[in-house]
């Protein structure tokens, strides 16, 4: 076997051996990561906000159309006010999905944590909120 032979075989096992041993930081393909500095993000703050508005605007929507077959609670209409973005992950998919934990203020001014997941397809100029839960 040449020199030639024996470094290229070289070079392709250690190539090998980088692509299928995975770091310490690394993760898997499509997996979750965590996103760090959560608070000083803002980035990760505004989807935060983002995700409360859009969940205040379907709340409203829901409402204006059950208020036309019964009664209107102005508690009801009162919309969750946006504290900040407790934790966040990502996970790249058919563009960018997050994980966020939402701390929002009730009408009642009360505090409350909601999970939140949002989808983002810059390329598509996309942003979609997939669910905002309160947290049990």
């Amino acid at each position: 076997m040449s020199k030639v032979s024996l470094v290229r075989w070289s070079l392709l096992g250690l190539l090998v051996i980088a692509v299928v041993t995975p770091s310490a930081k690394s993760t898997l393909l499509g997996g979750k990561s965590d996103v760090g500095n959560v608070r000083t993000n803002i980035e990760i703050q505004e989807l935060g906000r983002y995700c409360v508005k859009q969940f205040n605007l379907q709340q409203q929507s829901k409402q204006g159309n059950e208020a036309s077959n019964a009664r209107t609670d102005a508690a009801v209409l009162s919309p969750l006010k946006f504290s900040r973005v407790e934790s966040a992950q990502k996970q790249v998919v058919a563009g960018t999905k997050y994980y966020l934990r939402i701390a929002v203020t009730q009408p009642d001014g009360t505090s409350r944590m909601f999970d939140s997941v949002i989808v983002i397809q810059p390329w598509l100029f996309s942003k979609k909120l997939l669910e905002f839960t309160p947290v049990a």
